[in-house]
């Protein structure tokens, strides 16, 4: 993190002729300026051709002064981190704002239309949260055309992650994604999904409702407001 170690910038200066790969990942990169003046300083030197460029964002954030410095770039990859839609998206990654990131996409797609050297790719995370609802998520990808779709697994938190959630909840969740209009690729995906949460261990759901209830009162949130159905599948009456 550039603010405990303001040196890092210049000890990659020293480096910066034999650069050919870089990724920024979190917390959020296009919140830190120090990058940004890196990447003008390769351009300057004549560098930016033969770096490739790979950004993991949240979506909350638009680069307006980004193009000017990523069209030198042999190619820059923007994946952005994408676990649901709507009010869970917002309830998932507290204060941000759906429609904020939805926009900030669409303004990165045209950019995409403007300069050939960009990707734009998305990463879902799967976990207890989300998992209820990939429906919805599958479909809202579909409608994006990402260069490249990335369906992750939650391992920790372990009580967050779906193969250790209660089997009564597993056996609903199965039905739901066995059930879900997707696409074939997502079908797959599913299934892929379906078979990594039913070889886990199952608890029996206290500490993840104890986990969910801790994160409610901190964040003034309720599962049970914004997700009633995976709520009553696991039992939350909420915080």
């Amino acid at each position: 993190w550039p603010r405990e170690n303001p040196t890092f910038w210049s000890e990659i200066d020293r480096v910066i002729d034999h650069i050919h790969y870089l990724e920024f990942t979190g917390g959020e990169p296009f919140m830190i300026q120090e990058h940004f003046d890196l990447l003008q300083r390769m351009v300057d030197r004549g560098l930016a051709g033969q770096i490739e460029i790979n950004y993991n964002t949240n979506g909350t954030q638009w680069p307006e002064h980004a193009e000017h410095i990523w069209c030198h770039f042999k190619t820059v990859e923007i994946a952005f981190s994408i676990d649901d839609i709507g009010a869970r998206f917002e309830y998932q990654r507290s204060n941000a704002v759906w429609s904020e990131v939805a926009e900030n996409i669409q303004k990165f797609k045209n950019m995409q239309s403007r300069l050939n050297n960009i990707q734009l790719q998305v990463c879902s995370t799967v976990n207890v949260f989300n998992v209820y609802y990939l429906e919805h998520l599958a479909n809202w990808i579909d409608t994006q055309a990402f260069d490249f779709v990335y369906w992750n697994m939650m391992h920790e938190a372990y009580y967050f992650s779906i193969n250790t959630l209660p089997e009564s909840a597993k056996q609903s969740v199965t039905q739901r994604l066995q059930q879900a209009q997707v696409s074939q690729l997502h079908r797959i995906e599913f299934d892929r999904i379906i078979e990594f949460m039913n070889n886990g261990v199952s608890l029996d759901g206290f500490i993840l409702r104890m986990k969910i209830a801790d994160l409610d009162r901190k964040r003034q949130q309720n599962l049970l407001a914004v997700e009633p159905e995976f709520a009553t599948i696991i039992d939350y009456m909420g915080p």
